[in-house]
């Protein structure tokens, strides 16, 4: 490629990347300005793309009642719970289909626990509310979520881990058993640290999923337990939707995943290449 080639590639990508950029930043910096603004600028006809008036105390105004503070903690224990229960049984099964793939069920069976993640939740959503309705627990609680989460985080988070443990080298366990191992102890300290990169993308991706759910969130429960998702509608005044306080407390619910994110990014990147190159 000769020079002024190379130069009006690099030119044209970057006014590429640029734009990418400034469309991808634009929805949250608008949200980020909104949540500053009075209730009257945010239903103006024409909006404004930087705050007259300044008002801080919006991020305090949305804790006023102390059922919004819960929601975000009843969020949070949900995706928890469930991001560790998806990734503790997806583990187990993804080594099974790895290592003992005819005993484990085939392709077949793992095809159809990933295609359980494909499915529309829409076409669950009753027949799952009157499960769960069945159950001890009743629906407006925890462990409904959690459980009901399972149904579409443990597919993907088994397949993917299906693919992460057929990468990890069988051969250290194989010398492993030689020195008279078992096979829970070359699982354990083996294998496993071989995967924990691909470990802590699987339970970022669970994690967010269950963080962000809405649909079954806002049918199963809202009396006993909320979630923030089901709160965020809620921020209105007569007729009037209070859109200043709805970014304000939205902006406040992307903070848990920014921050997970920032903190296990090093081993997002290593756990998403996991794999790709082989040598």
């Amino acid at each position: 490629m000769s020079e002024k080639n190379y130069r009006l590639v690099r030119t044209l990508l970057l006014i590429f990347l640029g734009l990418w950029t400034v469309l991808t930043l634009f929805p949250i910096y608008f949200k980020a300005i909104t949540a500053f603004k009075s209730p009257a600028e945010t239903n103006s006809t024409i909006p404004s793309f930087w705050p007259k008036e300044w008002h801080p105390e919006n991020f305090v105004s949305v804790f006023a009642e102390s059922s919004n503070f819960q929601s975000l903690v009843d969020s949070f224990v949900i995706a928890s719970g469930n991001t560790l229960l998806s990734l503790f049984l997806g583990t187990l099964a993804g080594y099974a289909f790895a290592r003992f793939p005819k005993q484990a069920g085939g392709e077949n069976l793992a095809f159809w626990i990933l295609s359980n993640r494909m499915f529309p939740p829409v076409a669950v959503l009753i027949p799952m509310f009157f499960l769960f309705d069945a159950t001890p627990w009743g629906t407006d609680s925890r462990i409904s979520l959690i459980i009901l989460y399972l149904v579409f985080n443990m597919p993907l988070a088994t397949w993917l881990m299906m693919v992460f443990f057929r990468d990890a080298p069988r051969e250290l366990e194989e010398a492993a058993y030689l020195d008279g191992w078992t096979p829970l102890q070359a699982f354990m300290r083996i294998t496993l640290p071989l995967v924990l990169p691909g470990m802590i993308s699987v339970s970022m991706l669970c994690w967010i999923f269950a963080w962000n759910e809405y649909l079954f969130a806002n049918l199963f429960v809202g009396t006993d337990v909320k979630t923030y998702t089901i709160v965020i509608p809620t921020f209105t005044h007569g007729s009037q939707t209070l859109w200043n306080l709805q970014m304000a407390f939205s902006l406040m619910a992307m903070l848990p995943p920014v921050a997970l994110f920032i903190l296990l990014r090093r081993y997002m990147v290593r756990g998403l290449s996991l794999g790709v190159v082989k040598g």
